[in-house]
């Protein structure tokens, strides 16, 4: 399935992120039927694009972390995502200490890093809805200690056990 998108429309001086975003918003769109990791991938990288623009102009002084380090956070994070990722970690990456990352990486995204980490790893409820897999296997696959840590941060992200919201989910 094909659709048609209306041309973004241009970021000044932003000419080569345009392109790229184009890429990565038409490769989810051709994949959404038949692939929808590949979908969200991309989907998830061009969040991550626009989430690095610029929100004053170029020149202006905004602190956070530069867009390289930005890309290479993101990536990181998505590297060891199963395995987790410890803000310590990310920050001894870029030789900052953990404070100075942790605010420059919420200047520029937004949210904290735990936050962003988080909203990456809330991808256990498509697993819940779309495999069989035990809950403890695929809070594993989702960078969690163990099945306890993972029903902990989602009760408090969705107000439910992970169970329990799984059964609703699926009754629904």
């Amino acid at each position: 399935m094909s659709l048609a998108l209306p041309s973004p429309r241009p970021i000044a001086g932003e000419p080569g992120r345009n392109a790229i975003l184009a890429h990565l918003l038409s490769d989810a769109v051709e994949a959404l039927e038949r692939d929808t990791e590949r979908a969200r991938a991309s989907l998830f990288r061009a969040v991550a694009l626009v989430g690095e623009m610029p929100a004053s102009p170029p020149g202006a002084r905004r602190g956070g972390l530069a867009s390289w380090q930005a890309k290479r956070t993101i990536a990181l994070i998505d590297e060891h995502l199963e395995g987790g990722t410890r803000i310590t970690e990310l920050a001894a990456h870029f030789n900052l200490n953990q404070s100075h990352f942790s605010r420059a990486f919420k200047q520029l995204f937004g949210r904290s890093p735990q936050q962003f980490i988080l909203e990456r790893r809330k991808r256990a409820q498509g697993l819940m809805l779309t495999t069989d897999s035990r809950l403890c296997n695929i809070a594993q696959a989702c960078g969690f200690a163990d099945q306890a840590h993972f029903s902990r941060i989602f009760h408090r992200l969705v107000g439910l056990s992970p169970n329990a919201w799984r059964r609703a989910a699926m009754s629904a």
